[in-house]
């Protein structure tokens, strides 16, 4: 979904994935002839009754066009709309959208069209009842109202909440000519919240208020679906499909239960487990609980079946299990740090592998368009190295247990080619890292690395997202997270090309907020070797612990360039009230990020002189600026104080101990 000026010309054309719900992109246009019309001569058209979906994007189409143009167009049924002498804005299923032949319910789910005709601009798509914020309604013509405020008006979402919504101050209203049906790139594009942290704080005082979490929350999702994050069918997968059967078939079944030191099942009581992938038996109770479930029926939406094991490594040591392994790859520990329980596990790609393809081709027989989905993960993350072929009705979720950034140029040129060699074995992938975990509070900037990353993923065959998680650091983080968001629909863009977005947002100080993150971008990729020493010399885990190293991190001395460059930044914003408002915000982003160094240094757990005493005042300091400031959405709270619950000494009564045997590195 790129972008245009009014003179491009410009074909988008997208590969047919084949299944229900899935569409190709077709031609997109827009003419040498830009029309444009007066604010107060626009009306937004609605057919009576329209879905709760079509109604949000009337409601989002006038919220965006009066933040434009200071006046806000009235929405009005057809019947109303007969007789107007105005410029109509068409949305939804209305009789002048059939009247174009555009008819949305028999568009693929999530797909819209964006038309220029005599009678108006006319947007439709396939919309379905339910709410138009939660990721599973599919709300096409909400997304064709993104789609065409984007070209035709250069709105861009920066991050959550009214000041990181920019929308370019006009006059009149720019039309353009529009013929463009889209559906999104990939099936499911998900960032899962990161909004259940605030159940697990010991010290909720360093998170957001009750009100405010609920407030973030609203926000933050209104954000996720202006970028069209959504999914064109529900599929489920993940590590709970055998989290309880221990308990259930145990006892009857020990044979489908991992085989270590001769003893099947969990090493101790309540331990985790893996199963015997290798076991026909096992093989056919997954299949008849999903035909239980109904998955065999035929439907118009595809089935998928869960083959995705327990969240351990795979440790059974059955005859037929290593009967499956292939050999191991020569560089299986290269890229693991010694102490990372990968370093050394037994590699069993190949097991997972036959694994999923067994569950597949007997699913099959209940339902040929059923798809298996397993994950490339911890000692199976490699591709495998027996020549198994799978098949296009595999998804294969690639969630690498390693490999956050910044990562060294070889280091990440072998994460890419993990890649292709799943893309490979026939099998269809996603993407499913959980690289946002990363970065605490801190200005952590790795966007060009990711968007490598993720790009080349593209070109090699991914077909879904899902990444856990969002923690929301927008302020300290923002250029990372906007193309996280626009690499959704702009997956092809040139990376440069959408980080000027983002930069243009901040008007005259474009030039100096880049400057600002460019600095914070390189501090974090030539500071590779700091930053995975301070984790392993800490025991501090990149996504639970953060709090435990950031004053290792980012030392005082760090700070002090970043800050003359946002002085700049706010000599060039003088004038523009936007500007300066956002030049703000990441002024106070990075002000919470000295807090929460100053804190770290006095309080962390892995430093044997911090006492609750001692950094009280520091952490009364973070929590004032954290209540002064909650409402402007520079950082998901919550978040923070759940990472500094985890690594932090608080009071005597609460003070968290280590655990007996070491932490892993990059758990």
């Amino acid at each position: 979904m790129k972008v245009l000026s009014a003179l491009a010309l410009l074909a988008i054309v997208g590969a047919a994935r084949g299944g229900s719900g899935e569409a190709a992109m077709a031609l997109a246009r827009m003419d040498d002839r830009p029309e444009a019309a007066p604010a107060a001569a626009v009306t937004i058209v609605t057919a009576a009754g329209c879905p709760e979906a079509v109604r949000y994007a009337a409601q989002e189409l006038a919220y965006h066009l009066e933040k434009a143009t200071g006046h806000r167009p009235p929405v009005v049924d057809e019947a109303q709309a007969r007789g107007l002498a105005a410029r109509l804005i068409f949305l939804g299923d209305t009789a002048a959208a059939r009247a174009a032949a555009i008819e949305g319910r028999k568009l693929a789910v999530e797909t819209f069209t964006v038309r220029s005709t005599a009678a108006g601009l006319i947007i439709a798509g396939r919309d379905a009842p339910g709410d138009p914020l939660d990721l599973s309604t599919s709300a096409g013509t909400l997304f064709g109202v993104y789609e065409w405020l984007e070209r035709t008006q250069g709105v861009r979402w920066l991050w959550p909440g009214e000041l990181g919504t920019y929308v370019p101050r006009a006059e009149r209203i720019e039309f353009g000519r529009m013929d463009v049906t889209m559906a999104p790139r990939f099936f499911q594009r998900h960032v899962r919240p990161g909004l259940n942290f605030a159940k697990d704080l010991d010290h909720p005082e360093l998170g957001f208020t009750p009100a405010a979490t609920q407030a973030y929350a609203q926000e933050q999702q209104v954000f996720l679906r202006r970028h069209r994050l959504g999914r064109s069918y529900r599929i489920s997968y993940g590590h709970d499909e055998f989290k309880t059967w221990w308990q259930k078939y145990g006892a009857t079944h020990p044979e489908w239960f991992q085989l270590v030191n001769g003893k099947r099942g969990p090493a101790t009581p309540g331990a985790r487990f893996s199963m015997c992938v290798s076991n026909p038996g096992l093989h056919r109770e997954i299949v008849a609980q999903w035909k239980k479930r109904g998955g065999a029926a035929a439907g118009t939406l595809p089935s998928f079946i869960n083959a995705v094991d327990n969240d351990i490594l795979g440790l059974c040591e059955c005859d037929a299990c290593r009967a499956w392994d292939g050999p191991p790859p020569p560089d299986k520990d290269k890229y693991y740090l010694p102490k990372f329980k990968m370093h050394g596990a037994r590699f069993v790609t190949d097991r997972y592998a036959r694994f999923v393809l067994a569950v597949q081709q007997l699913a099959a027989k209940e339902n040929p368009d059923v798809t298996a989905i397993g994950y490339a993960y911890f000692n199976y993350f490699q591709p495998p190295t027996s020549g198994v072929q799978l098949n296009s009705h595999i998804l294969i979720a690639f969630s690498p247990s390693a490999g956050w950034y910044p990562r060294f140029d070889d280091e990440h040129a072998w994460y890419k080619a993990q890649w292709d060699g799943w893309s490979r074995t026939g099998a269809r992938l996603f993407f499913r890292p959980d690289y946002f975990l990363d970065g605490y509070d801190m200005p952590f900037i790795f966007a060009h690395q990711f968007a490598d990353d993720f790009q080349h993923a593209v070109r090699h065959g991914c077909v879904a997202t899902d990444f856990d998680s969002l923690t929301g650091q927008w302020a300290v983080q923002g250029p990372t997270l906007y193309l996280l968001m626009r690499l959704h629909t702009e997956p092809d863009a040139p990376v440069d090309e959408l980080l000027a977005e983002y930069y243009g947002g901040f008007g005259p100080a474009a030039r100096q907020v880049q400057a600002y993150f460019d600095y914070w971008e390189r501090y974090t990729m030539d500071n590779r070797p700091l930053i995975f020493s301070a984790f392993e010399d800490r025991e501090a885990m990149r996504w639970r612990t953060w709090a435990k190293v950031p004053h290792r991190i980012f030392p005082d001395e760090c700070f002090g360039p970043a800050e003359a460059l946002l002085d700049e930044a706010a000599q060039a914003a003088r004038g523009d009230r936007e500007a300066v408002a956002r030049v703000q915000f990441l002024r106070d982003g990075l002000t919470q990020a000295q807090l929460s160094v100053q804190a770290a240094r006095l309080l962390t757990l892995s430093d044997p002189e911090s006492t609750p005493d001692r950094g009280r005042e520091a952490v009364a300091a973070l929590i004032r600026f954290r209540r002064a400031h909650e409402r402007e959405w520079i950082g998901n709270f919550d978040h923070s104080a759940w990472v500094e619950d985890k690594s932090w000494r608080f009071a005597p009564e609460t003070t968290k101990t280590q655990p007996a045997a070491p932490l892993t590195v990059t758990d």
